[in-house]
């Protein structure tokens, strides 16, 4: 990566979400409902702080921005105390990854014109952040490759899962090249078992929802898929020149429809690119059984089922949820 490059390089790391899919966990660990975003599970550092450590060799403090709710802004502040000088822009409401990466992505694009956006869940376990973060400084370099100006980050499977999607590369981006990225030819979205080991056998990828390219590109995206979405942020930030002003954003958010950004853009959009990574040890914790999977063999599994242990209404359903 350019130096230049580095130079306006910016992480939104996207912590808006309510943690529904885990709750029957993180709800056992804590005896109240809390988004898995800002829970510990196995680890002395909550997935939002783990995610903050995992880019910061990449992206100063400066030019990261964490999404979340205006209902858990004393969770979010109280996690990134560590973390001074980061953007926390604090949502009305969560209406999904649509308005959630455009929030975002316009109080940046106010700042730096230039800038390049890679965009992180909250929420995922990454075992290796070495691989990871080598491949998400590759997927900025794609994404000037691509069409689109956009990169995914799509992770080679260990196993053929049926509850993430699925990326269907295709020709490689450089004819001839030495660079793994590839053009994205399509999506899957949860399929069946036999459907996942096909896709496994034929070189298809885990989707991480990471996406990186320059800030323009995705707003012309937006634009084009959301455009009521983006022409809302637009004005907005014509009336407000960037500022918090929280009666506005709220007055927005009241009128804006939510949206999934996956759904909505990448799915429909072309000339997108995948950048594929190996040896990371990614999962995407969406399950109890795939948390306890994921660590299995680590002294996290014996940290989080130690604290599990202690509360005796997990015993009806944790024995299930164990690895075998």
């Amino acid at each position: 990566m350019s130096t230049d490059e580095r130079a306006h390089l910016w992480a939104v790391v996207l912590a808006g979400g309510e943690g529904t899919r885990l709750s029957r966990l993180t709800r056992a660990l804590y005896g109240f409902d809390i988004p898995k975003q800002f829970a510990r599970l196995g680890d002395e550092r909550s997935l939002l702080q783990q995610t903050m450590d995992r880019i910061a060799p990449l992206f100063p403090l400066r030019r990261t921005v964490v999404v979340a709710g205006r209902n858990h802004e004393f969770l979010a502040r109280r996690q990134l105390r560590a973390y001074p000088g980061i953007d926390l822009a604090l949502q009305p409401r969560n209406l999904d990854t649509g308005p959630g990466l455009l929030f975002p992505l316009s109080r940046i694009l106010v700042r730096d014109p230039d800038a390049r956006v890679v965009f992180f869940p909250a929420d995922h376990h990454v075992r290796h952040a070495g691989p990871f973060l080598d491949a998400v400084g590759d997927a900025v370099g794609s994404a000037d490759l691509a069409p689109s100006g956009v990169a995914l980050l799509g992770v080679e499977p260990e196993e053929p899962e049926t509850e993430y999607g699925w990326i269907l590369p295709g020709e490689g981006l450089v004819p001839g090249g030495a660079s793994p990225s590839r053009a994205v030819r399509g999506f899957v979205e949860k399929p069946g078992r036999d459907a996942a080991v096909r896709l496994q056998r034929e070189g298809a990828l885990w989707n991480t929802f990471v996406s990186a390219g320059r800030g323009v590109a995705f707003w012309e995206l937006a634009l084009r898929f959301l455009p009521d979405q983006a022409a809302a942020f637009t004005a907005h930030l014509d009336r407000t020149g960037g500022s918090d002003v929280r009666a506005e954003l709220e007055a927005l958010y009241g009128r804006m429809n939510p949206a999934n950004f996956s759904r909505a853009v990448l799915e429909r959009a072309e000339g997108l690119a995948v950048q594929p990574v190996v040896g990371s040890g990614w999962r995407d914790w969406g399950s109890p059984d795939r948390v306890f999977r994921s660590l299995a063999g680590t002294p996290a599994l014996r940290r989080l089922l130690d604290r599990l242990s202690r509360r005796s209404e997990t015993a009806e359903w944790l024995p299930a949820a164990l690895p075998a």
